[in-house]
């Protein structure tokens, strides 16, 4: 793999800044190793100059948003996919869907939804993986989960992703989409005034991203960032094992199933510290 110097690094920041929205798919956010000369992790020096240089995360707030009117909420989600086997569906969708089905998800409530594609003017730019509503702190969570270790997605990809499709929604949208579904621990709806937005990454404990999020004295720059889009960090605590076995649920689909897990998932938030 090819490594970049410090200067090359800050001009391809440079060169993507101008489309803030699509900037989390630039192969330098995504880029592993040390820049060439100074040894400076590419991580480090990128949110070095998103946050000090562009101001990122204001650019973010003002991303232009869903289109009013447009429905995002898919309307066939239920659990059930086709066949992985038959299809090649990654792991991190089939994971989505069986988080779904389990519903309770920790200190983010319970998951009310999965794999919603976000579309501005007419591009998709991104699909967030889960919607989850804490009824106790009245938050909507919108998660952006990682499962491949293959992928090894770095830790500011992840949480600039997320970052970016929780800012091209509106707030008010976002809740009004999900409003019956936004149940309190009493059985009753929640008035949608008191409910706020927030955004969260979701990892497997102790994969690359996990890692990473322990090693962050060593990349402070990212922390800040972290801090700044007020993004929270998950893992979940065991492996996460699928049961396949098809659940002819639906006639009018061929081979539908319903994933759930062997164990049941332990969630556990990281700390983010910044000095």
């Amino acid at each position: 793999m090819k490594r970049f110097t410090a200067r090359e690094t800050k001009a391809w920041v440079d060169a993507l800044i101008d489309n803030p929205q699509s900037l989390y798919q630039g192969m330098i956010i995504n880029k592993r190793g040390r820049t060439q000369g100074s040894d400076i992790p590419y991580s480090e020096l990128v949110a070095k100059r998103l946050l000090h240089t562009h101001a990122l995360p204001e650019l973010l707030t003002n991303l232009p948003k869903v289109n009013k009117g447009y429905g995002f909420r898919p309307a066939d989600h239920d659990g059930t996919t086709l066949d992985p086997t038959i299809l090649g569906m990654e792991q991190e969708a089939r994971v989505a869907v069986a988080l779904y089905n389990h519903h309770l998800l920790g200190a983010m409530g319970k998951v009310i939804d999965y794999q919603i594609p976000i579309v501005v003017n007419e591009k998709e730019i991104g699909t967030i993986d889960l919607i989850a509503f804490d009824a106790k702190t009245r938050t909507l969570f919108t998660i952006g989960y990682s499962y491949h270790e293959e992928k090894r997605d770095t830790l500011l990809k992840c949480v600039l992703e997320i970052a970016t499709l929780r800012n091209s929604i509106n707030d008010e949208g976002l809740i009004r989409s999900y409003a019956d579904l936004l149940v309190g621990d009493d059985g009753n709806l929640i008035d949608p005034k008191e409910v706020s937005v927030q955004s969260a990454v979701l990892f497997l404990e102790g994969s690359y991203q996990d890692r990473s999020v322990r090693a962050l004295k060593r990349i402070p720059h990212v922390a800040d960032l972290i801090v700044a889009l007020g993004v929270r960090v998950f893992v979940i605590g065991i492996e996460l094992q699928l049961r396949d076995k098809s659940r002819f649920n639906r006639k009018q689909v061929n081979y539908p199933y319903r994933p759930v897990f062997h164990f049941m998932p332990v969630l556990r938030e990281r700390d983010i510290h910044v000095e």
